[in-house]
């Protein structure tokens, strides 16, 4: 399995919808399902509620708030 790591900073603010979201071309993962995860301050991760949109061309991952995450695919 591989996975890619994203920083709060990575995150766009939909000032609309209120919420955070994050963009991932389908060309970067792949189509494999993926799975997301929380990294906290002491490195280790965990679960996190967050919406998984699966596109045709892209996954789109929105949160209520920024974290730093790792996606694994």
């Amino acid at each position: 399995m591989q996975f890619i790591e994203f920083k709060k900073e990575h995150f766009i603010h939909d000032e609309k919808n209120g919420n955070y979201f994050l963009e991932i071309p389908k060309d970067e993962i792949g189509f494999r399902e993926i799975k997301l995860q929380k990294k906290q301050d002491d490195h280790s991760l965990s679960e996190i509620d967050a919406e998984i949109i699966d596109n045709l061309n892209q996954i789109k991952i929105i949160l209520e708030t920024p974290e730093n995450v790792r996606v694994n695919f």
